[in-house]
Order: structure tokens, then C-alpha cells, then sequence
């Protein structure tokens, strides 16, 4: 099972730098560029919308839900950095994907599915 996890890891980091090797031109909307990193990197266990999907492995945790409104009151801005750029549990990190500004813009796109904003 810990093989499994580890593939499927290396595999999404490998999507996550595709993405953002592919991603060129001017600047444009942060929050456009937020959202396609986040979709990138992150919508692909958490959803596109957010709200979690199925474990990537049988007998794993489902990823978070970010539109939980006790899930988005129970964190602090540092906290959802910090796992994104470390890692939780089984999701693994992407600190050495995003810049300090990109990972600001990545946690305003996770508050972003709070319904009670």
C-alpha cells in the first residue's frame, strides 16, 4: 500500500510541474493563474471544486473537503500553507512548485470555496 501511495505522489507532483512547465507568457489575473495552479497541483485529489474526492488508494482517507465550513474555520491561512508546501498525511508536498506570492494566491483560492464567504 506505502508503494502505491508513493506512485501515485510522484505522479501527481509529475502532473503539478507539467502543468506549470506548460504554463508561459505574461502575467495575467492572479486569480486566474491561482486557480489553474490549484487545479493543476491540487484539484486533482481535492476537486476542482473543492469539495474532496474518493482516496487514491482503498482503505486511504478521502482528501479534504475544502467547501466544509468547519474545515475552513478550524485552519489559519499559515496551516493550509504549510501543508501545501510540506505535505499532510498522505498528500504529499509541493513547496518547491510555487514562490511565495503563488502560494499566498493558492490559499486565497482554497478560502475561496468557504460557502460561508
Amino acid at each position: 500500500m506505502r508503494v502505491l501511495t508513493k506512485i501515485f505522489a510522484i505522479g501527481t507532483m509529475a502532473f503539478a510541474l507539467a502543468g506549470a512547465a506548460c504554463k508561459g507568457g505574461a502575467p495575467g489575473d492572479p486569480r486566474a493563474e491561482a486557480k489553474e495552479r490549484y487545479d493543476s497541483a491540487c484539484g486533482k485529489c481535492h476537486g476542482r471544486d473543492g469539495r474532496g474526492g474518493v482516496p487514491s488508494a482503498e482503505g486511504l482517507a478521502p482528501p479534504r473537503n475544502f467547501a466544509d465550513a468547519t474545515f475552513q474555520a478550524s485552519r489559519t491561512d499559515a496551516q493550509l500553507r504549510d501543508a501545501v508546501v510540506n505535505g499532510k498525511g498522505q498528500m504529499p508536498p509541493f513547496g518547491k512548485l510555487f514562490d511565495e506570492p503563488q502560494l499566498t494566491e493558492i490559499v486565497a483560492h482554497i478560502r475561496s470555496f468557504n460557502p460561508k464567504k
